[in-house]
């Protein structure tokens, strides 16, 4: 297939691949929170919300931002083996290759003389830590104890399982905070600002308010949902640009292959 007008279109919106930081009001919000909870003497932090509200995004970026300035650690895959786990702290936390430990209480003995007393405690961000098995969380949990390290868990909300309900995230966190599906307004901030980054301002125009309003009506404003929408609705468009151009409207959108894309996806019935 020859490459038409909306194949790079359809690349800004692939999901995971292109890492665009969109600062919507309720990203804003949530990075406030985050730091403000970061900078308080917490010992368990848990940030919370539906897969693909942009909780992983939120976290790099943290972390892109304090890097240089403060100890934390991201780690944006989960651990299933306490020993991997420890190993990676270590190095991450001292940047040398870890010493060999028998398990958890001979780390923490090695960290607590290697660390200075007065040295803030390093900040680790866990992502999808609903994957971590239940003992390296309270392996976790007793470490947070320590005072050398402090967590941020981060965490998906299903309406299958409610993760907070799991006894070791209730009882144990110091402070939640929650990053919800965007509103109408910020979904079309996301999309229009997907396309400035890259440049594409001349595509603007191709939504109009009903197009807005069926996207939030399909995706419910979430991010993830949305990039694999408009991913597929580019690639509609792709395809009867290179083959078929007399059936599309340049100058506009229509509404039709919007919908073919929502059902594509299983978004919307037929």
């Amino acid at each position: 297939m020859n490459r038409s007008q909306y194949s790079d279109l359809k690349d800004i919106f692939l999901d995971g691949e292109v890492f665009d930081y969109v600062n919507l009001d309720k990203s804003s919000v949530a990075y406030d929170k985050l730091i403000q909870a970061i900078d308080k003497p917490l010992k368990l932090i848990l940030f919370y919300g539906k897969p693909g509200t942009g909780k992983t995004f939120l976290l790099q970026k943290i972390y892109n931002d304090f890097k240089k300035k403060r100890n934390i650690i991201f780690l944006p895959r989960p651990f299933f083996d306490e020993m991997e786990f420890l190993k990676f702290l270590y190095k991450k936390t001292f940047k040398e290759t870890a010493p060999k430990f028998s398990g958890y209480d001979e780390f923490l003995s090695i960290v607590t003389k290697k660390i200075d007393k007065n040295r803030v405690a390093t900040t680790v961000l866990i992502d999808e830590s609903q994957l971590y098995p239940e003992d390296l969380i309270e392996k976790i949990r007793l470490m947070a104890d320590s005072r050398k390290f402090k967590f941020l868990f981060t965490v998906h909300k299903t309406d299958e399982e409610d993760i907070l309900a799991k006894d070791y995230f209730k009882t144990r966190i110091w402070e939640s905070i929650e990053l919800e599906n965007s509103n109408f307004q910020e979904v079309k901030t996301y999309i229009e600002k997907k396309l400035i980054f890259h440049n594409k301002f001349e595509y603007l125009s191709l939504f109009k308010e009903k197009h807005f309003k069926l996207i939030m009506k399909i995706t419910d404003g979430n991010l993830r949902t949305i990039n694999k929408l408009l991913f597929k609705l580019f690639e509609i468009l792709e395809y009867y640009d290179t083959s078929n151009p007399s059936k599309l409207n340049q100058r506009s959108l229509q509404i039709k292959y919007l919908a073919m894309a929502g059902i594509s996806q299983g978004m919307i019935n037929a």
